[in-house]
């Protein structure tokens, strides 16, 4: 035991040095996973932390100092470690600056997002319900900080300003909750159904607006080009979110749980009522005997859907493009179809909408008849 001590005491700064080494480790960015991509349509990439560019795929991790950039008619989902959701839109960037989430081993809760152009619906997660302070989204010229809320968000660059004929600058439309919209020169608080605005102009002030521009209506792209409309149901009451399901399989789908799918017999998708969300459906077109190794042969179909609930019953359109290798069809070919089916059963739609044949747009067979049916349901996801 002397000896130990003798050592520890001829040696002070040997232990201060390991302690300070420490510390400096502890306070260093440990690059945690912070989202993850859920969907993507269209041409979209992620510019890592690391300063690499990559094709942003579904599935990819994001991670703090990460920029996901879509381009024209591209959207990407993204869920984020607290289950907030946020829909990237058309010809946008944003930053993922800081997201950190106390029940993920940081000490406490902050995210902070950066909007650098276009613009982004997002239904905010633990983070953003906890606390308002520990969340923000910014914008070259302004903030919106949230309480609990669902929102949509439009930095309107010059270009994109011109597109859509209105001032640029950064709007803010509340679906749920409420928002503060903040400048240099003072905020607006902005709650449900309502929408604010903050220009470029030195001597602007951050100001709700007397309506909700027609941009910000459903804003499916800050292209200007029209998007789906909300029922009137919908604009009265405020969006819903939906999880849309299509599965193949056979009449014993209804009874089919998670445990018992395979990676690609069900694709689903969640979204909000009258919003456009990206849901690629796998269909091999091969056949492998049970037993035997190596894997089939698959064609890949993304569809755009957008669906509503009137009543009981849901309103489901499809706007879809071949992506099969060597395929005729091309994003230049869509094909918009409407299906119809009760709200949360289980719904055989084998031979309509975009898997009939006229249709063109899906895969034609599988390599059974029974894989061949088709289901889709669609149901609220309560929150």
């Amino acid at each position: 035991m002397n000896v130990r001590l003798c050592f520890a005491a001829a040696k002070p700064g040997l232990l201060l040095g390991a302690l300070g080494l420490l510390l400096l480790l502890a306070t260093q960015p440990a690059w945690a996973i912070v989202g993850n991509i859920q969907n993507v349509l269209g041409v979209a990439r992620v510019s890592k932390h690391t300063g690499q560019q990559s094709p942003a795929i579904k599935g990819q991790n994001l991670y703090e100092g990460d920029t996901v950039s879509t381009e024209a008619n591209a959207n990407v989902q993204i869920r984020m470690i607290d289950e907030a959701l946020v829909w990237v839109r058309p010809n946008t960037r944003l930053k993922i600056e800081k997201y950190r989430s106390d029940q993920h081993g940081a000490p406490k809760n902050e995210a902070a997002l950066r909007l650098l152009g276009g613009s982004l619906r997002t239904v905010t997660g633990a983070i953003g319900k906890s606390d308002s302070a520990d969340y923000r989204l910014s914008t070259p010229n302004a903030t919106i900080g949230i309480r609990g809320t669902e929102f949509d968000a439009l930095y309107a660059t010059p270009q994109i300003a011109l597109d859509l004929n209105t001032p640029p600058g950064t709007y803010n439309r509340v679906y749920a909750g409420s928002t503060a919209l903040e400048g240099p020169s003072g905020r607006v608080v902005l709650n449900k159904d309502e929408a604010g605005f903050m220009g470029l102009q030195p001597s602007d002030t951050p100001r709700m607006l007397p309506s909700i521009p027609n941009f910000l209506n459903t804003l499916a792209s800050t292209n200007p080009r029209p998007a789906a409309a909300p029922s009137p149901a919908v604009a009265a009451t405020g969006s819903r979110q939906l999880l849309i399901s299509v599965r193949y399989g056979d009449a014993s789908v209804a009874q089919t749980n998670s445990s018992q799918r395979d990676n690609n017999s069900e694709q689903r998708v969640q979204a909000m009522e009258g919003e456009r969300a990206s849901l690629t459906l796998y269909q091999a077109t091969g056949s492998r005997q049970v037993g035997q190794g190596g894997t089939r042969a698959e064609t890949s179909s993304v569809l755009t859907v957008v669906a509503e609930i009137t009543g009981g019953q849901a309103v489901v359109q499809f706007f879809a493009q071949q992506q099969t290798q060597g395929a005729r069809a091309s994003g230049a070919s869509q094909v918009e179809t409407t299906l119809s089916v009760p709200v949360g059963v289980w719904t055989e739609v084998s031979g309509k909408g975009p898997w009939s044949s006229g249709s063109n747009v899906t895969a034609s067979s599988r390599s059974t008849p029974e894989a061949s049916r088709i289901y889709l349901k669609v149901e609220e996801v309560r929150r």
